[in-house]
C-alpha cells in the first residue's frame, strides 16, 4: 500500500513551494518533478514488496533467479530525489549535529 495519500502529497508540495519564489518557474518545475519521482519511488516499493527482491526468470527450459530490476530503479530514483531536495534546499544540512573529534555525535548512539 502506497503511504502517499493526496493529502500528504499536497502537504509535501506546500512545504517545498515555501522555499520557491513566486516567479521561479524552474523551482516550481523542480517541485513537480520531485513529487513525480516520489510517487514513482513508492510504486517501485510496492512492486518490490509484491514480487520480492529476487524474481524468477523462465527462459525456454531454464529457470533462474535474478535481482528484481525495481530495486536498482528505486536506488536511481532515490538518488534523484536527494539531488532535487538539495536543489530545493529541502534536505537538512549535513552539519546538523556537532561531531566530536572522533567523528561521532551523541545522536549516533540512538
Amino acid at each position: 500500500m502506497n503511504p502517499l495519500t493526496k493529502a500528504s502529497m499536497d502537504r509535501i508540495k506546500k512545504q517545498l513551494l515555501r522555499g520557491v519564489k513566486d516567479d521561479d518557474e524552474i523551482g516550481k518545475e523542480k517541485v513537480n518533478r520531485y513529487l513525480n519521482l516520489l510517487s514513482i519511488f513508492y510504486l517501485l516499493d510496492e512492486s518490490i514488496k509484491e514480487k520480492g527482491v529476487m524474481v524468477e526468470t523462465v527462459n525456454a527450459s531454464q529457470r533462474f533467479l535474478k535481482p528484481n530490476p525495481a530495486v536498482a530503479e528505486k536506488s536511481k530514483v532515490n538518488a534523484s530525489l536527494i539531488a532535487l531536495s538539495r536543489d530545493l534546499n529541502a534536505s537538512p544540512s549535513p552539519g546538523g549535529d556537532k561531531k566530536s573529534d572522533n567523528g561521532y555525535s551523541a545522536s549516533d548512539l540512538v
